[in-house]
């Protein structure tokens, strides 16, 4: 009988350990249904997705990062310079300028590559000193001022504020995007290498991986997914704000935390990163929802509490697995 009890409370634990963060979002969602029948209407979940979208974007691609031992500070800052040049290249190249923010992002992203594993810089030093490069570029690209855009294109409006079939396209982009980076992170030579050199990165080196060329492609899919972030941002706000998406960076990688994945690196799951995304993301709806006029930190509050509990979790079972 207690060997029974043991392998429940075992595989118990074991369903918590790597489907907590799935369990917390459905008994949020529940909760919230319950308690809140507007919570469940269409309009709300849509709403739900299209604020959620560009913050996801970023976090899926915070997610190679971090599942390589890295980190990225320098995310918001490339979000603000994309939506910049999004909203200004709109106007003039048409559809073709929506790939110019990703490209820059991606740029951006292999400089941030090139100073941690060429210059051997650490990527907290690293990142940082771009967050606050291109934070400055943004300033300089915006002319020091946020100002509204007037006569922006239709198709450019649709891309945050379209649908298709009932299905808002900052959802559709942003499961694409998921689906993708899954695909990646379980079935290529590249995914594969992501996690060996995040749990050893001599272990990794002395199998014949190629450290460097690994940690080059994970900076660069994060910088290029923010870049895809800035865009989706600029055609939701219609306006040029070089102080957009301050502080995405730490949203990112609580959500990346919240979804499962340790900040040591190499375990964890890039498909659990959305549910940190829509965890952290029905926070505020519910506050909403409430009817309380909060400031906005509260929800930054709370967001940090749920952060803390969740990294206290992770290491009490590492120290159970140890």
């Amino acid at each position: 009988m207690k060997t029974d009890n043991a392998a429940i409370e075992t595989s118990v634990a074991g369903i918590v350990k790597s489907q907590g963060p799935l369990v917390t979002l459905v008994a949020m969602c529940f909760i919230a249904a319950i308690c809140f029948p507007a919570f469940r209407t269409p309009v709300n979940l849509a709403n739900i997705f299209r604020q959620v979208s560009p913050i996801g974007l970023v976090s899926i691609g915070m997610a190679f990062v971090i599942l390589s031992g890295g980190i990225d500070l320098s995310v918001g800052s490339i979000v603000a310079v994309a939506s910049i040049l999004a909203v200004h290249l709109s106007g003039r190249f048409g559809p073709a300028a929506v790939l110019v923010p990703i490209l820059v992002g991606i740029a951006i992203g292999g400089l941030n590559g090139a100073l941690v594993t060429w210059v051997k810089i650490p990527p907290f030093i690293a990142t940082l000193a771009m967050m606050l490069g291109v934070r400055g570029l943004a300033f300089i690209i915006a002319d020091e001022g946020a100002a509204p855009v007037v006569n922006v294109p239709e198709w450019f409006s649709q891309i945050a504020g379209g649908n298709v079939l009932g299905t808002p396209c900052p959802a559709i982009i942003l499961m694409l995007a998921l689906a993708a980076a899954v695909f990646i992170s379980k079935y290529t030579s590249l995914g594969r290498s992501v996690y060996a050199v995040g749990g050893n990165e001599e272990a990794a080196r002395m199998m014949g991986l190629s450290v460097n060329k690994c940690k080059m492609f994970v900076y660069m899919i994060c910088g290029g997914s923010a870049g895809a972030a800035g865009l989706l941002l600029a055609s939701r706000v219609k306006a040029i704000r070089p102080d957009a998406a301050l502080g995405w960076e730490l949203a990112a990688i609580a959500a990346v935390v919240v979804g499962g994945t340790p900040l040591t690196g190499g375990v964890g799951k890039i498909g659990h990163t959305m549910y940190g995304v829509l965890i952290l993301g029905i926070i505020p709806n519910l506050i909403n929802h409430l009817q309380i006029s909060l400031p906005p930190w509260y929800n930054e509050m709370i967001a940090g509490i749920l952060l803390l509990v969740v990294v206290l979790l992770q290491s009490r079972m590492e120290g159970r697995d140890s």
